[in-house]
């Protein structure tokens, strides 16, 4: 009986004493630094989702929509690399020709019957990665061009509803090697 007690108070004091030496561990971890955190800016007209209405769009029209990306916004800028794509979804029941360019009216990709399908059933474009260092304000100008063919101006085409999504997804940069 006298090991078990003996045995049992052995016990409390370990319990106890890891206890304690943890907690002064824990308790002991000052920092006298600044700490500054990356921020990150990131002004794509202020929006990550643009709807481009097209409801009433004829056989024969061009529709044009201007929109840039940028790294900053109003007097900020963001402090770190930013990689950004360009994403195109549309049902594409309308035979549109849906084209987009950059700011120095290069074509920079078209979206049309011959590209993927996502899970929605949505034709879904996208551009390949473009990066925005973080080093000076940058500002990329886009305009989408949409072209509804005037060969397609027959009933069959009269009654069909599409739409057109952009999508601007943006990430932080983390490898720097290649910037």
């Amino acid at each position: 009986m006298k090991k078990i007690v003996i045995i049992a108070i052995l016990v409390v004091c370990i319990l106890i004493g890891v206890g304690i030496t943890y907690s002064m561990y824990i308790s002991e971890a000052n920092t006298n630094t600044s700490i500054a955190l990356a921020s990150f800016v990131f002004d794509a007209d202020r929006k990550e989702n643009i709807n481009i209405p097209i409801s009433n769009i004829n056989p024969g029209d061009d529709l044009e929509y201007a929109f840039s990306v940028s790294n900053n916004s109003q007097n900020k800028r963001s402090d770190v690399t930013i990689k950004y794509n360009i994403i195109i979804k549309t049902m594409h029941f309308i035979p549109l020709d849906i084209e987009l360019y950059d700011g120095e009216d290069n074509l920079v990709l078209t979206c049309d019957e011959t590209s993927q399908r996502n899970s929605l059933n949505e034709i879904e474009c996208q551009t390949y990665d473009i990066t925005m260092s973080y080093i000076e304000n940058i500002k990329d100008d886009y305009y989408l061009k949409v072209t509804f063919p005037e060969e397609y101006n027959t009933i069959e085409y009269s009654s069909l509803v599409d739409y057109i999504n952009l999508e601007i997804n943006s990430r932080q940069k983390i490898d720097e090697e290649d910037i």
